[in-house]
Protein backbone atom coordinates (compact mmCIF):
# COMPACT_ATOMS: atom_id res chain seq x y z
CA UNK A 1 0.00 0.00 0.00
CA UNK A 2 1.06 3.24 -0.98
CA UNK A 3 2.06 5.62 2.61
CA UNK A 4 -0.49 8.49 0.09
CA UNK A 5 -3.88 8.69 -1.00
CA UNK A 6 -3.37 10.09 -4.62
CA UNK A 7 -6.44 12.43 -5.97
CA UNK A 8 -6.57 14.56 -8.85
CA UNK A 9 -9.06 15.99 -11.36
CA UNK A 10 -10.56 14.50 -13.72
CA UNK A 11 -8.94 16.53 -16.63
CA UNK A 12 -5.58 14.71 -16.21
CA UNK A 13 -6.06 12.43 -19.20
CA UNK A 14 -4.98 9.26 -18.06
CA UNK A 15 -6.07 5.89 -19.03
CA UNK A 16 -8.59 4.58 -16.55
CA UNK A 17 -6.09 1.04 -16.01
CA UNK A 18 -3.36 3.40 -14.65
CA UNK A 19 -6.07 5.54 -12.62
CA UNK A 20 -7.37 1.82 -11.32
CA UNK A 21 -3.83 0.05 -11.40
CA UNK A 22 -2.75 3.10 -9.08
CA UNK A 23 -6.04 3.65 -6.95
CA UNK A 24 -5.85 7.53 -8.14
CA UNK A 25 -8.90 8.89 -6.83
CA UNK A 26 -10.70 11.63 -9.45
CA UNK A 27 -13.03 14.40 -8.63
CA UNK A 28 -14.84 15.79 -11.84
CA UNK A 29 -14.85 18.73 -13.64
CA UNK A 30 -18.22 19.97 -15.23
CA UNK A 31 -19.26 20.64 -18.62
CA UNK A 32 -22.77 22.49 -19.09
CA UNK A 33 -24.88 21.28 -22.03
CA UNK A 34 -27.39 23.67 -22.37
CA UNK A 35 -29.80 22.64 -19.08
CA UNK A 36 -27.80 19.69 -18.85
CA UNK A 37 -24.52 19.94 -16.41
CA UNK A 38 -22.43 16.82 -16.97
CA UNK A 39 -19.51 15.85 -15.12
CA UNK A 40 -16.64 15.68 -17.60
CA UNK A 41 -15.46 11.83 -16.98
CA UNK A 42 -16.12 9.45 -17.45
CA UNK A 43 -18.92 9.20 -19.42
CA UNK A 44 -19.03 12.16 -21.11
CA UNK A 45 -17.15 11.79 -24.50
CA UNK A 46 -15.84 14.29 -27.17
CA UNK A 47 -18.26 12.62 -30.05
CA UNK A 48 -20.93 14.20 -27.39
CA UNK A 49 -19.51 17.36 -27.14
CA UNK A 50 -19.04 18.12 -30.76
CA UNK A 51 -22.16 16.90 -31.88
CA UNK A 52 -23.97 19.46 -29.01
CA UNK A 53 -22.10 22.14 -30.67
CA UNK A 54 -22.76 21.19 -34.81
CA UNK A 55 -26.23 20.70 -33.46
CA UNK A 56 -27.10 23.83 -31.33
CA UNK A 57 -24.07 26.26 -32.48
CA UNK A 58 -23.53 26.66 -29.17
CA UNK A 59 -20.47 25.77 -27.11
CA UNK A 60 -20.73 24.30 -23.61
CA UNK A 61 -19.06 25.87 -20.61
CA UNK A 62 -16.81 24.29 -18.43
CA UNK A 63 -16.84 24.75 -14.81
CA UNK A 64 -14.45 23.12 -12.08
CA UNK A 65 -15.92 21.31 -8.68
CA UNK A 66 -16.41 24.90 -6.07
CA UNK A 67 -14.82 24.33 -2.61
CA UNK A 68 -17.27 22.66 -0.86
CA UNK A 69 -17.27 20.01 -3.59
CA UNK A 70 -13.42 19.46 -3.06
CA UNK A 71 -14.71 19.01 0.70
CA UNK A 72 -16.90 16.93 0.84
CA UNK A 73 -14.78 14.97 -1.90
CA UNK A 74 -11.60 15.13 0.92
CA UNK A 75 -13.62 14.67 3.30
CA UNK A 76 -15.07 11.39 3.00
CA UNK A 77 -11.32 9.99 1.74
CA UNK A 78 -10.22 11.10 5.36
CA UNK A 79 -13.28 8.97 7.18
CA UNK A 80 -11.73 5.98 5.79
CA UNK A 81 -8.48 6.50 5.62
CA UNK A 82 -5.92 8.70 7.79
CA UNK A 83 -3.19 8.78 5.19
CA UNK A 84 -2.28 12.00 3.49
CA UNK A 85 -4.11 13.26 0.81
CA UNK A 86 -2.10 14.43 -2.22
CA UNK A 87 -4.18 16.41 -4.71
CA UNK A 88 -2.50 17.34 -8.02
CA UNK A 89 -4.95 20.00 -9.75
CA UNK A 90 -5.21 21.65 -13.40
CA UNK A 91 -3.42 24.75 -13.98
CA UNK A 92 -4.21 27.60 -11.79
CA UNK A 93 -3.26 29.41 -15.22
CA UNK A 94 -6.22 28.19 -16.90
CA UNK A 95 -8.64 26.92 -14.30
CA UNK A 96 -9.45 27.45 -10.53
CA UNK A 97 -9.69 23.65 -9.91
CA UNK A 98 -6.06 24.69 -7.81
CA UNK A 99 -7.40 27.47 -5.85
CA UNK A 100 -10.76 25.68 -4.81
CA UNK A 101 -9.44 22.63 -3.43
CA UNK A 102 -6.76 25.03 -2.23
CA UNK A 103 -9.41 26.28 -0.08
CA UNK A 104 -11.35 22.65 0.92
CA UNK A 105 -8.03 21.90 2.06
CA UNK A 106 -7.94 23.89 5.27
CA UNK A 107 -11.07 22.00 6.52
CA UNK A 108 -9.41 18.90 6.43
CA UNK A 109 -6.50 17.85 7.86
CA UNK A 110 -3.21 15.94 5.64
CA UNK A 111 -4.09 17.45 2.71
CA UNK A 112 -1.28 19.03 0.18
CA UNK A 113 -2.44 19.97 -2.95
CA UNK A 114 -0.18 20.50 -5.68
CA UNK A 115 -0.73 23.21 -9.00
CA UNK A 116 0.32 20.63 -11.99
CA UNK A 117 0.86 23.50 -14.34
CA UNK A 118 -0.48 21.30 -16.79
CA UNK A 119 -3.72 20.22 -18.48
CA UNK A 120 -4.59 16.99 -19.91
CA UNK A 121 -1.85 14.53 -19.78
CA UNK A 122 0.76 17.23 -18.71
CA UNK A 123 -1.14 16.96 -15.21
CA UNK A 124 -1.38 12.74 -15.52
CA UNK A 125 2.23 12.59 -15.54
CA UNK A 126 2.26 14.36 -12.25
CA UNK A 127 -0.41 12.04 -11.38
CA UNK A 128 1.59 8.95 -12.49
CA UNK A 129 4.87 10.37 -10.92
CA UNK A 130 3.53 11.08 -7.35
CA UNK A 131 1.92 7.45 -7.56
CA UNK A 132 4.91 5.94 -8.56
CA UNK A 133 7.15 7.45 -6.09
CA UNK A 134 8.85 5.74 -3.16
CA UNK A 135 9.48 9.30 -1.03
CA UNK A 136 7.57 8.78 2.54
CA UNK A 137 7.23 12.26 3.43
CA UNK A 138 4.45 14.33 2.17
CA UNK A 139 6.50 17.85 2.10
CA UNK A 140 9.30 15.60 -0.27
CA UNK A 141 6.48 14.26 -2.30
CA UNK A 142 5.14 17.83 -3.30
CA UNK A 143 8.94 19.16 -3.50
CA UNK A 144 9.69 16.65 -5.84
CA UNK A 145 6.32 17.50 -7.95
CA UNK A 146 6.88 21.05 -8.14
CA UNK A 147 10.40 20.58 -9.89
CA UNK A 148 9.05 17.76 -12.38
CA UNK A 149 6.43 19.92 -13.54
CA UNK A 150 8.69 22.50 -15.20
CA UNK A 151 10.32 19.67 -17.30
CA UNK A 152 6.80 18.69 -18.44
CA UNK A 153 6.20 20.35 -22.17
CA UNK A 154 2.87 21.01 -23.65
CA UNK A 155 2.10 21.94 -27.00
CA UNK A 156 -0.46 21.43 -29.31
CA UNK A 157 -1.70 22.56 -32.84
CA UNK A 158 -5.17 23.43 -33.36
CA UNK A 159 -6.89 23.04 -37.18
CA UNK A 160 -9.29 26.21 -36.60
CA UNK A 161 -9.53 28.94 -33.78
CA UNK A 162 -13.28 28.84 -33.79
CA UNK A 163 -13.88 27.34 -30.62
CA UNK A 164 -11.40 29.45 -28.86
CA UNK A 165 -13.32 32.20 -31.06
CA UNK A 166 -16.80 30.98 -29.51
CA UNK A 167 -14.61 30.81 -25.96
CA UNK A 168 -13.97 34.12 -26.21
CA UNK A 169 -10.02 33.43 -26.26
CA UNK A 170 -10.01 34.72 -29.63
CA UNK A 171 -11.01 38.20 -31.43
CA UNK A 172 -13.65 37.78 -34.11
CA UNK A 173 -11.09 39.43 -36.36
CA UNK A 174 -8.14 37.26 -35.22
CA UNK A 175 -10.19 34.50 -36.29
CA UNK A 176 -10.96 35.59 -39.69
CA UNK A 177 -7.90 36.18 -40.42
CA UNK A 178 -6.78 33.03 -39.62
CA UNK A 179 -9.31 31.32 -41.57
CA UNK A 180 -8.83 33.52 -44.25
CA UNK A 181 -5.09 32.40 -44.56
CA UNK A 182 -5.04 29.16 -43.46
CA UNK A 183 -3.30 29.07 -40.25
CA UNK A 184 -2.77 26.33 -37.76
CA UNK A 185 -1.47 27.93 -34.79
CA UNK A 186 0.63 25.78 -32.33
CA UNK A 187 -0.52 26.71 -28.77
CA UNK A 188 2.79 26.31 -25.40
CA UNK A 189 1.91 26.42 -22.28
CA UNK A 190 4.85 27.94 -20.00
CA UNK A 191 4.57 27.65 -16.12
CA UNK A 192 0.71 26.91 -16.33
CA UNK A 193 -0.24 29.15 -19.08
CA UNK A 194 -0.96 29.56 -22.72
CA UNK A 195 0.66 31.90 -25.18
CA UNK A 196 0.52 31.21 -29.17
CA UNK A 197 3.55 29.68 -30.42
CA UNK A 198 4.27 28.91 -33.89
CA UNK A 199 1.86 29.61 -36.69
CA UNK A 200 1.52 26.95 -39.38
CA UNK A 201 -0.10 26.75 -42.98
CA UNK A 202 -0.82 24.64 -45.60
CA UNK A 203 -2.40 21.16 -46.10
CA UNK A 204 -3.40 19.73 -41.89
CA UNK A 205 -1.94 16.53 -42.46
CA UNK A 206 1.42 18.28 -43.49
CA UNK A 207 1.49 20.65 -40.63
CA UNK A 208 0.62 18.07 -37.71
CA UNK A 209 3.90 15.67 -39.82
CA UNK A 210 6.18 19.00 -39.34
CA UNK A 211 4.94 19.79 -35.86
CA UNK A 212 5.39 16.25 -34.91
CA UNK A 213 9.24 16.11 -36.72
CA UNK A 214 9.77 19.69 -35.26
CA UNK A 215 8.91 19.38 -31.52
CA UNK A 216 10.89 15.71 -31.34
CA UNK A 217 13.01 15.96 -33.82
CA UNK A 218 16.08 15.67 -31.07
CA UNK A 219 14.32 13.07 -28.55
CA UNK A 220 17.69 12.03 -26.17
CA UNK A 221 16.47 15.80 -24.62
CA UNK A 222 13.62 13.78 -23.29
CA UNK A 223 13.18 11.22 -20.62
CA UNK A 224 12.38 8.48 -22.23
CA UNK A 225 9.96 6.40 -19.70
CA UNK A 226 6.69 8.14 -21.03
CA UNK A 227 5.23 10.37 -23.94
CA UNK A 228 1.77 10.88 -23.56
CA UNK A 229 -0.18 11.64 -26.77
CA UNK A 230 -3.06 13.92 -26.09
CA UNK A 231 -6.00 14.33 -28.84
CA UNK A 232 -9.40 15.05 -30.80
CA UNK A 233 -8.78 13.72 -34.46
CA UNK A 234 -11.06 12.86 -36.05
CA UNK A 235 -9.46 11.00 -39.31
CA UNK A 236 -8.15 7.39 -37.62
CA UNK A 237 -5.69 6.94 -40.85
CA UNK A 238 -4.15 10.66 -39.54
CA UNK A 239 -3.57 9.40 -35.95
CA UNK A 240 -2.37 6.15 -36.87
CA UNK A 241 0.12 7.90 -39.26
CA UNK A 242 1.43 10.38 -36.34
CA UNK A 243 1.46 7.45 -33.74
CA UNK A 244 3.65 5.21 -36.45
CA UNK A 245 6.15 7.77 -36.64
CA UNK A 246 6.62 8.81 -32.93
CA UNK A 247 6.68 4.73 -32.44
CA UNK A 248 9.28 4.71 -35.43
CA UNK A 249 11.69 6.83 -33.28
CA UNK A 250 12.24 3.55 -31.19
CA UNK A 251 13.18 6.00 -28.16
CA UNK A 252 10.37 6.30 -25.76
CA UNK A 253 9.76 2.84 -23.90
CA UNK A 254 5.52 3.88 -23.86
CA UNK A 255 3.86 6.14 -26.47
CA UNK A 256 0.03 6.89 -24.71
CA UNK A 257 -2.54 7.57 -26.72
CA UNK A 258 -5.25 9.38 -25.49
CA UNK A 259 -8.42 11.25 -26.78
CA UNK A 260 -8.61 14.65 -24.84
CA UNK A 261 -11.82 14.71 -22.23
CA UNK A 262 -14.28 16.51 -22.76
CA UNK A 263 -13.65 19.87 -20.47
CA UNK A 264 -10.36 19.94 -22.17
CA UNK A 265 -12.24 19.08 -25.93
CA UNK A 266 -14.40 21.93 -25.37
CA UNK A 267 -11.84 24.60 -25.52
CA UNK A 268 -9.56 23.04 -28.56
CA UNK A 269 -12.19 21.55 -31.15
CA UNK A 270 -11.92 19.11 -32.75
CA UNK A 271 -8.30 17.95 -34.64
CA UNK A 272 -5.93 19.03 -32.26
CA UNK A 273 -2.90 17.16 -31.57
CA UNK A 274 -0.17 17.31 -29.33
CA UNK A 275 2.00 15.55 -26.52
CA UNK A 276 3.98 15.70 -23.48
CA UNK A 277 6.88 15.11 -23.40
CA UNK A 278 9.93 15.58 -20.35
CA UNK A 279 12.72 17.15 -20.70
CA UNK A 280 16.35 15.29 -18.80
CA UNK A 281 16.40 16.55 -15.10
CA UNK A 282 20.10 18.30 -15.39
CA UNK A 283 22.61 17.24 -13.55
Amino acid sequence: MSDFIITADTTMDLPRELIEKYDIRPIASYVNLGDDNKPDWPDLTQEDLFAYVEKTGKLPQTSAANPYDYEVFFSNIREKDDRPIIHIAKTSGASSCYENACAAAENVSGVYCVDSWGIGSGTGLLVLKAAQSDLKSPEALCEMLNEYRTRIECSFVIETVEYLYKGGRCSGLAALGASLLKLRPEIVMTEGHMHAGRKFRGKYDKVLLDFTKDKLGDPAQYEDDYLFVNHTLQDPALLQKLMDYIRGLHYFKEVIEIPACAAVATHCGPNTFGFHPVRKKQS
